[in-house]
C-alpha cells in the first residue's frame, strides 16, 4: 500500500516536474518573441512560432496583424497628406514649441529659395523675416490664428510676390504645441484687380464722350424745335457717327470678352493661304480705293494649306487692314505678304501686313496690344478706333498657337507680324 502511494506520488512529481518544464519551455520562446518583436517591430512571430506558443501565440498573430493594418493606414494618410501638401501653391511651413522648423513644403522652398531643406533650424535663421518669428511667438504664447502681410521685397527670389502669411496653433501626436503657417502669394491677384479697375475706368471713359455727345445733341433737337432742317440734319449725322462709334465699342467689347472666357471655340479648316489673302484684298479694295490706297499681295511658292478658322482670321485681317488703310495717306500702299520660315526645328506662317503710312514711336510698339491703348489717342477716336481691334487680334492668333509683334518707324510705316505653326494647333 505505501509502494503504490509512493509510486503514484513520484508518477504526479514527474507529470508535474514535466508540466512545469513544458510551461518553462513556452514561456522561454514567448520571452524570446517578445524581446525579438520589442526590437524590431518590423519582425513579428512566424505562423511556426504562433502555433507552438498555442493561445499567446494566435493573440500575438492577431495583434501582429492589427498593427500591419494600422501601419499601412498611417503610411498612406501620411504619403495623401503630403501629396496634398507637396501640390499646393501656397507655401506651407510647420514648427514646434521652440520655434524650429518640422516641415516645408516644395513651394515654400521656392518662394524664400531654400537650397537645402531646413528642418531643425528656426524660423527666423531659414526666412530672415523678424515679422514671422514674432508671429511664431505669438501663437505659441496665446494659441490665437494671426495673420499679415509682407512687403515685396523681403522675399527670397520672388522679389514680385506680395505674401498674405496665415499662422494658427497646433499640436503634434504627443500633445506638445506647434504652429502652422501658410503663405499666399496674392500679387496675381492684385494684378488682376488692378487690370479690372483700368478696364472698368477705360470702358467708362469711351462710352462716356459718345453718350455725352448724344444726349447734347438730343437736348439742343428738344429745346429748339424750331431749328432749320440743315441743322437738324448735322445734329443727325453727328449722332449717327457716335451710335456707330458705341456699337462697335459694344461688339468689340463682346467678341474680346468671348475670346479671354474660352467660350468661343475654334472651328479650323483647311485653307490656301495665297487665295485667302487675295480674295481678303478684293474684299477691302473698294475701302483703299476711296483713300487712293493701293493693295498687294505677295506670296511665296510653294506653301502648303494651313488650318484656321476663317471666320475668325477674317477679322484678324479685317483689323489689320482697317488700321493700315485708315493710317496710309493717299498714294500709299498696303501690301499682305507671306512666306515660310523656320525657327527652333519649327515651321511658321509668317504673315505680314505692311503699310506705308504714318507709323509709331519706339514707345508706343510695346503697348499696341493692349485693351484700348492709343499711340495716336486724339486721331484713332477721330477715325473710329474702339482700341480693341489689335488685343483681338492679338488673342485669336494666340488662340490658334501663333504669335504676333509689330515693327514701325514713325514716316516709314507699320509692320504687323504674325505666326503660325505650319501644323494644325492641338
Amino acid at each position: 500500500m505505501n509502494a503504490a502511494l509512493c509510486a503514484a506520488a513520484g508518477i504526479a512529481v514527474v507529470a508535474l516536474g514535466g508540466w512545469v518544464w513544458y510551461l518553462q519551455a513556452r514561456w522561454k520562446r514567448l520571452e524570446t518573441v517578445l524581446e525579438r518583436w520589442s526590437r524590431d517591430w518590423s519582425a513579428p512571430p512566424t505562423v511556426e512560432e504562433a502555433r507552438r506558443l498555442g493561445e499567446p501565440g494566435r493573440l500575438l498573430q492577431k495583434c501582429t496583424e492589427r498593427m500591419d493594418l494600422l501601419s499601412r493606414q498611417a503610411s498612406n494618410a501620411q504619403f495623401d497628406l503630403r501629396a496634398i501638401l507637396a501640390s499646393m501653391e501656397d507655401g506651407v511651413l510647420v514648427a514646434d514649441r521652440e520655434q524650429r522648423i518640422t516641415f516645408v513644403n516644395p513651394a515654400l522652398s521656392h518662394i524664400f529659395a531654400l537650397k537645402t531643406e531646413p528642418i531643425g533650424e528656426t524660423v527666423l535663421s531659414t526666412l530672415r523675416v523678424p515679422l514671422l518669428q514674432t508671429m511664431v511667438e505669438g501663437v505659441l504664447e496665446d494659441t490665437v490664428p494671426q495673420q499679415a502681410e509682407l512687403e515685396p521685397v523681403a522675399v527670397g527670389r520672388e522679389a514680385h510676390a506680395q505674401l498674405v502669411v496665415s499662422a494658427a496653433p497646433l499640436r503634434d501626436a504627443t500633445g506638445n504645441p506647434g504652429v502652422v503657417m501658410v503663405f499666399r502669394d496674392v500679387a496675381r491677384l492684385r494684378r488682376l484687380e488692378e487690370v479690372r479697375r483700368e478696364f472698368v475706368a477705360n470702358v467708362s471713359h469711351e462710352l462716356r464722350t459718345p453718350l455725352s455727345i448724344f444726349h447734347g445733341y438730343l437736348e439742343n433737337l428738344i429745346e429748339d424745335p424750331d431749328a432749320s432742317p440743315q441743322e437738324v440734319r448735322s445734329s443727325l449725322l453727328t449722332m449717327r457717327k457716335h451710335a456707330l462709334r458705341l456699337n462697335a465699342l459694344v461688339e468689340d467689347l463682346l467678341t474680346l470678352a468671348r475670346l479671354e472666357s474660352s467660350r468661343d471655340a475654334l472651328v479650323p479648316e483647311s485653307v490656301d493661304l495665297g487665295d485667302f489673302l487675295r480674295e481678303t484684298a478684293e474684299d477691302w479694295s473698294g475701302k483703299a480705293s476711296a483713300k487712293e490706297v493701293e493693295i498687294k499681295v505677295a506670296v511665296a511658292e510653294g506653301l502648303a494649306e494651313i488650318w484656321i478658322d476663317v471666320l475668325k482670321f477674317q477679322q484678324v485681317l479685317g483689323n489689320l487692314l482697317d488700321n493700315a488703310i485708315k493710317y496710309t495717306p493717299s498714294g500709299g500702299t498696303v501690301t499682305l505678304r507671306v512666306e515660310m520660315v523656320e525657327e527652333d526645328e519649327n515651321s511658321w506662317y509668317e504673315l505680314r501686313v505692311e503699310d506705308t503710312g504714318t507709323g509709331m514711336s519706339r514707345d508706343d510698339l510695346p503697348h499696341i496690344f493692349q485693351r484700348f491703348y492709343r499711340a495716336d489717342k486724339a486721331r484713332s477716336r477721330e477715325l473710329g478706333g474702339t482700341g480693341l481691334g489689335l488685343a483681338i487680334v492679338k488673342h485669336i492668333i494666340q488662340a490658334h498657337g501663333g504669335s504676333v509683334r509689330a515693327e514701325s518707324q514713325q514716316g516709314k510705316g507699320t509692320q504687323i507680324i504674325l505666326r503660325l505653326p505650319a501644323a494644325p494647333a492641338a
